[in-house]
């Protein structure tokens, strides 16, 4: 009977895996180290998965990091727009060179400045949406009340009071300063509509005194 892990003299014993054992005594005998092997065997492929997770977090970073914008230019700020369901016009401020976006949403137009910009072309870091509404009267003590009441209740928005146009309007920034994500950009520009929905709502509210 020939004890167990241990190879008759003069034989070669060879692993499962392919290894040659090594002789540990003057007796020909060769001792297998299952146990040893597996451990090398288990280490190796923890190496190997560890490496490959590490290889798809990286390139996973890289494709997150070539999303993130700082900046947006005209034609970018054009394609945001329409992806969120405007209609888009574009131009550019005959003043300082920066893109100019004409939105249409039902049937209030807005309009998107965008600031911050450098390079050519433009690629700016604040994009201003606003829009203004005609009183259609001059602008009263209580126009300015109700829009300093929804400045103080809003998380989104500014509300403001043009006087010399008689005018009341909403204004509501995207910044992207430090890099945001399309779907930081997107998720905005979804929110606007509500904006200038809940804006006009609370102004007529605050008109009637209901």
């Amino acid at each position: 009977m020939i004890a167990p892990f241990e190879a008759r003299p003069g034989y070669i014993s060879k692993c499962l895996y392919g290894d040659i054992l090594m002789a540990l005594s003057g007796k020909n005998s060769f001792v297998f180290s299952h146990h040893k092997f597996m451990m090398r065997l288990l280490a190796a492929l923890w190496v190997g998965f560890g490496i490959n997770l590490a290889t798809l977090a990286m390139a996973h970073t890289q494709i997150a990091d070539s999303q993130i914008a700082d900046r947006m230019t005209a034609d970018e700020i054009e394609a945001a727009l329409s992806d969120a369901g405007f209609e888009v016009t574009m131009s550019t401020d005959a003043d300082s060179g920066n893109p100019v976006a004409k939105g249409v949403t039902g049937n209030i137009i807005f309009i998107v400045r965008a600031m911050d910009c450098e390079g050519s072309p433009k690629a700016c870091q604040q994009l201003m949406l606003f829009a203004n509404f005609d009183l259609g009267r001059e602008a009263t003590e209580r126009d300015f009340r109700v829009v300093n009441d929804f400045n103080d209740s809003s998380l989104d928005g500014r509300a403001y009071v043009l006087e010399r146009t008689n005018q009341v309007g909403i204004d509501f920034v995207i910044d992207l300063t430090g890099g945001v994500s399309p779907d930081h950009i997107a998720g905005r520009l979804a929110r606007w509509e509500g904006v200038i929905s809940r804006f006009l709502e609370e102004f007529r509210a605050g008109q009637t005194g209901s």
